[in-house]
């Protein structure tokens, strides 16, 4: 069967819904297909197959669920976060994908899909990856009703992000027009936008580093500098800052599992740190697990070192 019907080439590396064929129900459970999406089909092992290219599976069962769904329906909600990307808590396994059609389009009811209908006509859409998502700061709003207020600042932190090396795209907005945006904004969600969109920052370059700042602060402790440039009295740099407390000399740093994995960042952060070391600052650094875990603790281990600075709170 398979070889008397061969997939045409033009098809083999995408996705395409039975139907463009014509071939028989029997030749689309052929075993040399694979079901990105319900409805759908790919070439088993190819470019468009998720199991054969795991990096992709998202972008791919995005691309396939829009094939299934009205035209003009754009990939929404903590989906469009994943697409951009933002930063993003983990996906569940099983996470559904989050698709929005335009009124008068209802919207999509498809397993595995989480149906919205968009009637705000200030939201826009923007491809990514040739996938249609919606506009960053319509989706903050839309998120308001989806995480919570330090996840959601998170990602305003990101989306608002322009990276020191290579920033390609970034920033995905500016300060300016998300706060526009939010002040406009009139459906679900807007209150919880509001409040996070109160404690977005420039500078913050991953998620720990914000939900950190958020413990330090929700604790009662000075806000950090983000992200900046640290001199010795000399002017001599030492090194960037995650978390910088210019006047206490304190650095808080976030080490995630590169610093760990990596021999040569490992190698560069002991540099960095006897260099501040010997210009009088002191640096806590702050493990994956250790916040995560025990995040009280690391909020007792700052506090300690600010007032051994000479904080008084």
């Amino acid at each position: 069967m398979t070889s008397r019907y061969p997939i045409p080439a033009e098809l083999r590396d995408g996705i395409f819904t039975p139907h463009w064929l014509g071939y028989s129900s029997k030749r689309m459970r052929g075993a040399d297909l694979v079901v990105p999406f319900r409805g759908v089909r790919a070439v088993a092992r190819g470019p468009a197959d998720p199991a054969a290219v795991p990096e992709e599976a998202l972008r791919i069962r995005c691309r396939a669920a829009l094939l299934t769904v009205c035209q003009g329906a754009v990939v929404s909600s903590v989906t469009a976060a994943r697409i951009w990307p933002l930063p993003m808590p983990l996906a569940a396994p099983d996470e559904p994908l989050h698709i929005s059609a335009f009124a008068p389009d209802h919207a999509p009811r498809r397993e595995g899909v989480v149906g919205h209908q968009i009637r705000d006509q200030e939201v826009g859409t923007e491809y990514r990856s040739g996938i249609a998502v919606t506009d960053p700061a319509s989706l903050f709003c839309h998120l308001g009703t989806m995480l919570s207020i330090p996840d959601l600042v998170a990602v305003g932190d990101g989306l608002i992000l322009k990276p020191r090396f290579a920033p390609g795209d970034r920033p995905y907005t500016t300060l300016d027009a998300l706060v526009e945006r939010v002040q406009w904004y009139r459906g679900r969600g807007k209150a919880r936008a509001v409040e996070a969109l109160g404690l977005v920052r420039p500078g913050a370059e991953s998620r720990p580093e914000s939900l950190v700042r958020l413990a330090l602060v929700a604790a009662g402790l000075p806000e950090p500098s983000l992200n900046v440039d640290i001199h010795d009295d000399d002017g001599r740099f030492l090194g960037r800052g995650d978390l910088v407390y210019d006047e206490w000399r304190l650095v808080v740093e976030y080490d995630g599992d590169h610093h760990r994995t990596d021999p040569g960042q490992f190698s560069r952060d002991l540099e960095r740190l006897d260099d501040l070391a010997a210009a009088g600052w002191r640096v806590i650094r702050v493990a994956k697990n250790s916040f995560f875990h025990d995040r009280e603790d690391v909020v007792r281990r700052v506090r300690a070192a600010l007032v051994r600075a000479g904080w008084t709170g």
